[in-house]
């Protein structure tokens, strides 16, 4: 019967979309499945979707002509009951009346999907006008699974129900409810433009444009509030509307959290223009100038910091002085940066904030090659800067320089009392230039620093140089066999917990969801499951390394990732340690690997692609960067469309950038264009990943003929620098355990 009614509802939606084979939808390419699963798999995610440009309409089709066959072909078995299940939930959209039967097959099936096989039910019912019936459905989801991780979820789209069956007062009470339980979501907009318009069909206007008001100021980037703003102005009630200066101030806060950079800038230069006498003002010009700089607008912003500075007494007036010598540094402006220096002793500024003035200072003096004097100020950091890692910085800066002027002895000697701090963030550069410095000398126990930098960092950029200079050290080449340690130990009167395994969490019925969700391929839906088990087990070790495992293994290689550093990334990625071998999958993920590689991308190795990934977005589909970098990649939306105008790519939006393939396609077609532009050269192609391939000309113009460890030095941006490190040091491991696996 089941594979009956797959047949028929199939075929209507492949006929809906005109994709039944040998129309629009291309053939699989010969490919054959002879067991369920592998056949179940390539219905979820078939390859044609990446290697050829299809539109959803066709890769849903694709999708469901597949799993029509495997009901076929396999109709007694679990996967012919999930992928009635999987072709329910992708008809839901197209053809509602076709989802319905598939979903409620599934119900019996599938009891720990219940609440979701409700609320996609109801989504159908809703799709078909049948208001009522989705509303009375998603009503009983909290009373049938009260511990469901969709309770936010379902309240919206029952407010949504109601709202359609013109049942406005059981609609606000919903929308009510669910801004209450998750004011984040995405359809938390809706819900106030629905209940806004719930207020305004009552003839309760101030209620209604209260509501409208707070959509506009809160949300400001969502098309709800364009709807908003469009009521707001056409005089409700017939009073004027009226944007209050404090309004414009969270507006411009809402954009600057989604990295919307312009339309921030022009609300706040409309607070300060709208009220001159606000307490706010000077944080209001410091948010104003800190987007400038995001948008590269340095000629505003250094007149945004300069007035705010020079207004003084307060912490956003130091703030802006620090971030007006920034940027002095970057426009190159050494006269004023170093008339900003001179008169440092007379200002109020923190330690801090003057020793990183003087540090911007002694960056320009060095640039200028005005290197004893570039050495004067750093040595000035190094004794008087706070906190402490400030004075390292000084150290190190001094020590580099000597390097760099190849006065060998003194960097040596200045890099050895940095060395000497132990734990500081730079005793692994200054062991690893110590050795530099000693091989240029030719001294012996230039192998000696290269040892003890891999004996105390094993996991770091700098030992991975060490390797390819020094000989027979006794470095890792496998991971290392030990056990996880305790997190913290036990007071007095304190009983040690019971260890939980991998059985105990597989018994929560989160966990549960989130395999069988993972299963039908619907990521974010398992993610959101197994995310709600972190904050359980976050002060147990044993429980943080198998959970942290199992995500990965379904494939919430975000949330593993982001467990696993927050516990043990000094000993993943620095040190050594005591830590259980398993996460070293969880640490350096490679379940996208099969994607990276359908790529096809000339000259590319997936594993750079991986290390990318890892370092940019931490495997989080959905981040956004300060400066509006989007996605997996993090992949700037201009260069995304000059990527697929080059591949012959539709043009792309924002929101494209957030799918997951998309993203990836993108950022690795770009990656192929650096490789080549910059002849293969890993460095420059990272570097230029991160702050644009002008940039990185000009400095292989500046440093020609400097070793390659050399020029990563010498990168003048700092969050350059420091990116080129990781995603190196990240791509080495990939590829020494991908050597192991």
């Amino acid at each position: 019967m089941l594979a009956t009614v797959m047949r028929l509802c199939v075929c209507s939606v492949l006929l809906l979309l005109g994709g039944v084979a040998g129309s629009a939808v291309p053939p699989s390419e010969g490919e054959i499945c002879d067991q369920p699963e592998p056949c179940f798999q390539a219905a979820v995610l078939p390859k044609e979707r990446l290697g050829k440009t299809l539109a959803k309409e066709q890769v849903l089709a694709l999708k469901l002509e597949r799993l029509r066959d495997l009901s076929q072909r396999f109709p007694d078995t679990l996967w012919a009951k999930r992928a009635g299940l999987l072709s329910g939930v992708l008809s839901i959209e197209p053809n509602p009346a076709s989802a319905i039967p598939f979903l409620r097959s599934a119900q019996r099936d599938f009891p720990v999907l219940d609440d979701y096989l409700r609320l996609w039910i109801a989504q159908a019912h809703l799709n078909l006008g049948e208001t009522k019936e989705a509303a009375v459905l998603l009503e009983s989801i909290p009373l049938a699974v009260p511990d469901s991780n969709i309770l936010a979820r379902a309240a919206y789209k029952t407010g949504e129900a109601w709202y359609q069956a013109s049942a406005c007062q059981e609609s606000t009470v919903w929308f009510t409810k669910a801004v209450a339980m998750n004011d984040k979501d995405t359809s938390a907009p809706q819900a106030f433009l629905r209940r806004a318009a719930c207020r305004l069909r009552d003839n309760n206007v101030a209620e209604g444009r209260d509501l409208l008001q707070q959509l506009w100021v809160r949300f400001p980037y969502t098309p709800e509030a364009k709807e908003a703003e469009a009521l707001l102005s056409s005089n409700l009630g017939g009073e004027p509307w009226t944007v209050q200066p404090s309004d414009r101030l969270t507006r411009a806060q809402a954009f600057l959290g989604q990295a919307y950079h312009a339309e921030a800038i022009e609300e706040l230069k409309k607070f300060l223009a709208a009220d001159p006498h606000s307490s706010r003002r000077a944080e209001a010009k410091l948010k104003l100038g800190i987007a400038q700089v995001r948008l590269k607008q340095y000629d505003q912003a250094r007149e945004t910091f300069r007035v705010l500075a020079k207004e003084g007494g307060g912490s956003e007036s130091h703030e802006a002085a620090v971030w007006l010598a920034r940027v002095y540094l970057r426009q190159g402006q050494g006269d004023k940066l170093l008339e900003a220096a001179r008169v440092l002793p007379s200002t109020s500024l923190s330690a801090e904030q003057k020793g990183q003035i003087t540090l911007f200072v002694g960056m320009w003096l060095e640039d200028q090659k005005q290197f004893e004097d570039a050495i004067g100020k750093y040595h000035q950091v190094a004794k008087q800067g706070e906190p402490a890692s400030q004075r390292a910085e000084g150290q190190w800066r001094v020590g580099w320089v000597y390097y760099r002027t190849s006065r060998y002895r003194e960097a040596g000697e200045s890099l050895r009392a940095l060395a000497e701090l132990h734990d500081s963030e730079f005793e692994p550069q200054a062991l690893y230039w110590m050795g530099r410095a000693g091989e240029q000398q030719q001294q012996p126990e230039a192998q000696e620093n290269y040892k003890k930098l891999c004996q105390r960092y094993r996991f770091t950029y700098y030992c991975q140089l060490a390797r390819e200079r020094a000989k027979a050290l006794p470095l890792a080449d496998t991971p290392l066999e030990v056990t996880v340690a305790s997190v913290e130990p036990l007071k007095d009167g304190e009983t040690a917990a019971p260890v939980v395994t991998r059985a105990d969490i597989a018994q929560q019925t989160a966990y549960r969801r989130a395999i069988e969700l993972k299963t039908l391929g619907l990521d974010a839906d398992a993610t959101q499951e197994v995310a709600v088990l972190t904050d359980r087990y976050s002060r147990d070790p044993d429980a943080l390394v198998a959970l942290s495992t199992m995500l990965n293994e379904v494939g919430a290689y975000h949330q593993a990732l982001r467990l696993a550093r927050a516990r043990f990334r000094d000993q993943l990625e620095r040190t050594g340690g005591t830590f259980a071998p398993s996460l070293w999958n969880v640490a350096y993920p490679t379940g996208l690997l099969p994607t990276i590689k359908l790529q096809g991308a000339k000259g590319v190795d997936p594993y750079l692609i991986a290390a990318i990934i890892r370092e940019e977005s931490q495997y989080d589909v959905k981040a956004v960067s300060r400066v509006g970098a989007i996605g997996l990649m993090q992949v700037m939306p201009a260069t995304a469309n000059n990527v697929a105008l080059r591949v012959g790519l539709p043009a792309l939006g924002r929101e494209d950038l957030f799918d997951q393939e998309t993203n990836i396609r993108i950022g690795v077609r770009y990656v192929e264009q650096l490789l080549e532009q910059f002849s293969g050269n890993l460095v420059y192609t990272i570097a230029s990943y991160n702050a644009g391939p002008l940039a990185v000309g000009n400095w292989i113009a500046q440093y020609r003929g400097q070793g390659q460890d050399e020029f990563v030095e010498l990168i003048p941006y700092q969050e350059t620098r420091q990116y080129v490190k990781r995603v190196l040091r990240t791509y080495r491991e990939y590829v020494r355990l991908g050597g192991l696996s």
